[in-house]
């Protein structure tokens, strides 16, 4: 009797190559186009400043002194430096990225945790590692503790926030949701506070360009991409947002928080 031949079985995986296909853009960002056609010409409007376009005047030469006493003298304070970048339509406020990082403090006791966490950013995002073709996409990313805390039994190197960072249309997608979905259905919800009148403009959130605010749980639910299935994930967190622009040195802040505003992100003086 002749012996029994079985074929060969195969693993899906080593004979079958994936094609080399990138996603194009499948729809046009509403307010992408927004920018574009409009809130671009009115900030330049708005961020123009008629101080920067002439030549500052040269202080004149302080007199020589006539004596020993003159020379001691404390000379006068300088003028305040203004924004040495004039106002191009090259440079005029725009959006780089958003950052959404959240912290789940239940994950030092269990990593486990971070699960929810993790399918939250990436349902709100839609980011993932080179996702939709494009190689710039990180995805989501698991950040883990610098330094241990011995009171919150933490230790460095242990998983405990997630964050994820959204370019291009990604972002001015995120904003829409936001916008039109998120805040106005948050129950008496201000806006995002304006720092004090008596802060001063030379501080590293002052020159950096960058506003940052957050949210609690509750409004993690609102977004549509986790309400049409908020039964899969057992636990929401609050998150905070870090909107980054190109805006760089004195009153850049400002400028940041007028971009926002034309994309109706509403603010508030306390």
């Amino acid at each position: 009797m002749p012996p029994r031949r079985y074929a060969t079985v195969y693993s899906p995986v080593e004979d079958f190559v994936l094609p080399e296909i990138r996603l194009g853009a499948t729809h046009s960002s509403r307010y992408h186009e927004h920018y574009d056609q409009t809130l671009s010409t009115d900030l330049m409007y708005m961020a123009y400043d008629h101080r920067l376009a002439r030549k500052p005047l040269k202080r004149p030469p302080l007199p020589a002194p006539m004596n020993a006493y003159e020379i001691n003298r404390p000379q006068p304070n300088k003028p305040k430096k203004l924004n040495p970048r004039i106002v191009t339509p090259d440079n005029i406020p725009k959006l780089e990225s958003i950052i959404i990082h959240t912290m789940v403090k239940e994950a030092i006791t269990n990593k486990q945790n971070l699960l929810s966490a993790i399918m939250a950013l990436r349902s709100i995002s839609g980011e993932a590692v080179d996702g939709g073709g494009r190689s710039g996409s990180s995805g989501v990313q698991i950040v883990q503790a610098k330094v241990g805390a011995a009171a919150f039994k933490l230790r460095a190197g242990m998983p405990i926030a997630a964050k994820v960072e959204m370019k291009g249309d990604a972002m001015y997608d995120f904003i829409q949701s936001l916008v039109d979905f998120v805040l106005p259905r948050i129950r008496e919800y201000p806006g995002v506070p304006l720092p004090s009148v008596s802060r001063s403009d030379s501080t590293a959130s002052s020159l950096g360009g960058i506003v940052a605010f957050g949210l609690p749980a509750a409004a993690m639910q609102l977004f549509p991409q986790i309400e049409a299935n908020i039964d899969a994930y057992p636990r929401l967190h609050g998150f905070h947002m870090y909107f980054k622009t190109n805006q760089k040195g004195v009153k850049a802040e400002a400028a940041a928080r007028a971009l926002l505003s034309g994309f109706r992100v509403p603010f508030y003086r306390r």
